[in-house]
């Protein structure tokens, strides 16, 4: 049995190893492609969600500690963007429990949201409204602030 000269191999582990290289970079170019888009969008959001704020302008709740619900005024301040899945976040001794009001808000509208927590008086109230469908835009009121009112 013959082998194949040592001429004919180095032509074909040279051939062999051009035509891995031009896969690889191949693969390579689309990769950094491929990132480069999913990149750049992120970036866009980033960019047209910047100017938004979403403020919590009052939090309504019964005095002491009976049942009922908290009523989370919350204001889209500022922005271009419409905002959507508005969730409201009541935080008192513990517990969190929040609800999440449905549609969207634009610039300069205002939404109440109502949410039924486990303990009064609520602690922190924050609100979360969604840019672009994924940019988180965040506002919130804080026990002793004059947003928190019992009633």
């Amino acid at each position: 049995m013959k082998a194949i000269s040592p001429l004919i191999a180095v032509v074909l582990l040279v051939g062999f190893t051009v035509a891995l290289g031009g896969i690889v970079i191949t693969w390579l170019s689309t990769l950094a492609s491929t990132q480069t888009t999913i990149v750049s969008s992120g970036t866009e959001k980033q960019v047209k969600c910047a100017a938004s704020s979403l403020a919590v302008i009052e939090v309504r709740y019964p005095s002491g500690a009976g049942n009922g619900f908290v009523n989370v005024t919350v204001r889209y301040e500022s922005g271009t963007e419409i905002l959507s899945n508005i969730t409201a976040e009541v935080g008192a001794r513990g517990s969190l429990q929040a609800n999440t009001s449905t549609g969207t808000v634009s610039p300069g509208e205002t939404r109440v949201i109502q949410v039924s927590p486990a303990n009064y008086p609520p602690e922190l109230v924050s609100a979360r409204g969604f840019c672009q469908s994924s940019v988180s835009v965040i506002g919130e009121c804080k026990s002793g602030q004059p947003c928190m009112k019992g009633s």
